[in-house]
């Protein structure tokens, strides 16, 4: 009776294996996708950035190509966006930790008051960088941000890191990257 059974419980064996690589195979296709889209995303950050030109809530023109910060932080916010406004005492923090050899620029998504909003935002969390308005998302537009908060790390002009949530500026790991970068400054 058990001589019955080994033919078929080597056919399942065989099926399962075969499923098995299947799914491994696509789950592999799909992670190299991703890579080339972010790679792609990346590679038009990197030329937007180098040609963009903003001026601040407080007036002050920057030309992200020309700055001469190593490191520059795009931060996509708004103040309505929750997990915005909890991500900013460790941003503060890290702006302070790296001043003068990061700068951290603001791009503010309130449709509506947003001039006022930033004011309120900056007094409420002591902000330490500056923000530019973007009522009309033309700058969020160009980076393709659909939600916030969104944060883009340039490194020489070049995309270091990207995060797309509620993220922590002190985190051990991202400070590891920001010190290795800067090092090779």
């Amino acid at each position: 009776m058990q001589k019955k059974f080994i033919p078929f419980i080597l056919f399942i064996m065989a099926f399962t294996g075969f499923l098995s690589t299947q799914i491994l195979w696509d789950n592999f296709n799909s992670m190299a996708e991703q890579v080339d889209q972010d790679k792609q995303k990346h590679s038009v950050y990197e030329m937007i950035f180098q040609k963009l030109k903003v001026t601040t809530n407080r007036k002050t023109t920057i030309e992200l190509g020309k700055d001469p910060s190593p490191i520059i932080v795009l931060n996509f916010w708004a103040s309505w966006c929750i997990p915005c406004l909890k991500e900013f005492p460790s941003l503060v923090e890290f702006q302070e930790k790296y001043k003068g050899k990061v700068k951290v620029i603001g791009i503010n998504g309130d449709t509506d008051g947003a001039s006022e909003s930033i004011r309120k935002i900056e007094a409420k969390y002591k902000l330490n960088f500056e923000s530019v308005e973007d009522p009309s998302e033309v700058i969020s537009s160009q980076f393709m941000i659909r939600t916030y908060p969104v944060s883009i790390i340039y490194h020489k002009g070049k995309v270091l890191y990207v995060n797309k949530r509620l993220h922590n500026f002190m985190d051990n790991e991202f400070t590891a990257l920001i010190d290795k970068a800067l090092k090779a400054n």
